[in-house]
């Protein structure tokens, strides 16, 4: 009887403690490299020289310092199966079997890489030493985060991310660098489910920065630029602007159409700073042009329309006389905004409202046209058109 009360809880506690399948390849990836690392260990012969690598040791070599630095960390193919009260995973290529259980992976069959002690090297003198060991380090930093997330400890997994990705640093290789920049991301994700939100947005900006440090890395620091703009709008526009347009510069120097959506927020978020000759210059010189010449995105040319003629507007002081000039330009160049649309309308009607020196027709075409906005008329738009409002009830025209 107490030997079958003693399997119960035997089985329930394995249920309970499953390692998570995501924990897998970074146990994976840690093993092998203190595997490397012990077996990499330049022979040292009489005359204090280190044997050159040879063999399957040159082969290694040219892995760790040519390709996984272009590549990045390579992740091994791989299943997992779940038996309920364990996991089994199972590499495809059969060098491996590894039993997940009680928040632990275990190695059940292992192909173990023989190699001689003359062509086991991977480096030579104390520099690869010294890189292995901030790798080392940084690895079980890494191993540790993940047993954290798994016990949503996530404080002290952001922490140990923190800690990892500062190794991986002082590492000093590009491959370094790249796995740095990923322990900076996994921290981000780490604090942002804890109350230290904003920590996590000096993590994602490190990893932003190691990303463009490396010739292959523009697209991904973009992406993440593009991300932290999103994230600080609300609390830091002026921080948030320059990110946008750190992600519109990579996309750009990338080729990457994204380049254009990160201008357009870039834009939108100078209009709010009340920077409207850099947002007109955008809109007028960049957005307008691609966006019409896109199928798929000439539809949204009209609004952006509507955006430069009042960042022109604001940037000229409220010249009315440019106002039209701008609007008759337009209205050639792209025959969906003449042909009603609301901008369109707004537009014509604030022009007109200010040759006949109308201030209640002025208020009732900004209030129409408000009403019939989704969320209303941004903040900036509603500021700009009260001071030219104001204007024409002082008979303050130009």
């Amino acid at each position: 009887m107490l030997g079958f009360v003693f399997l119960l809880l035997s089985c329930v506690i394995a249920v309970q403690t499953k390692p998570k399948e995501d924990t897998f390849v970074p146990f994976l990836t840690t093993q092998r490299k203190l595997r490397a690392g012990s077996s990499s260990s330049p022979t040292v012969g009489a005359a204090g020289a280190s044997s050159p690598p040879t063999g399957a040791g040159v082969s290694r070599w040219f892995t760790r310092n040519i390709l996984e630095p272009l590549t990045g960390p390579r992740v091994p193919e791989h299943t997992i199966k779940d038996y309920y009260f364990f996991h089994i995973a199972t590499l495809t290529d059969g060098s491996g079997q590894y039993l997940g259980m009680f928040q632990q992976w275990w190695a059940i069959s292992e192909l173990q890489e023989i190699t001689s002690q003359a062509g086991g090297g991977s480096g030579t003198g104390a520099q690869a030493g010294h890189g292995n060991g901030y790798e080392g380090q940084a690895e079980s930093k890494k191993q540790e985060a993940v047993n954290a997330k798994v016990k949503k400890d996530y404080a002290t997994a952001a922490k140990a991310y923190v800690d990892a990705a500062k190794l991986y640093e002082k590492g000093g290789s590009q491959f370094n660098m790249m796995e740095a920049a990923g322990a900076y991301e996994d921290a981000f994700k780490a604090y942002n489910m804890t109350p230290q939100s904003g920590s996590g947005i000096q993590c994602l900006e490190n990893a932003a920065r190691l990303f463009k440090s490396n010739d292959r890395g523009g697209s991904r620091a973009a992406k993440i630029y593009s991300q932290l703009g999103d994230l600080l709008k609300a609390q830091d526009p002026k921080r948030a602007m320059t990110m946008h347009r750190e992600a519109a510069e990579l996309y750009k120097s990338d080729g990457d159409g994204r380049a254009l959506y990160a201008t357009i927020k870039q834009t939108e978020l100078l209009c709010m700073l009340g920077e409207y000759a850099q947002a007109f210059r955008l809109y007028d010189q960049t957005i307008i042009p691609e966006t019409q010449n896109q199928d798929i995105l000439r539809y949204t040319t009209r609004d952006h329309i509507l955006n430069a003629m009042l960042a022109h507007l604001g940037e000229t002081g409220g010249d009315w006389i440019v106002f039209e000039k701008d609007l008759e330009r337009y209205e050639d160049i792209c025959s969906d905004f003449r042909s009603g649309a609301r901008g369109h309308d707004l537009l014509r009607a604030l022009a007109k409202a200010e040759r006949d020196h109308d201030a209640s027709a002025f208020q009732g075409a900004c209030q129409e046209f408000d009403r019939l906005q989704t969320g209303g008329m941004p903040d900036w738009q509603v500021g700009l058109l009260l001071k030219e409002k104001k204007k024409l009830e002082d008979g303050d025209l130009l």
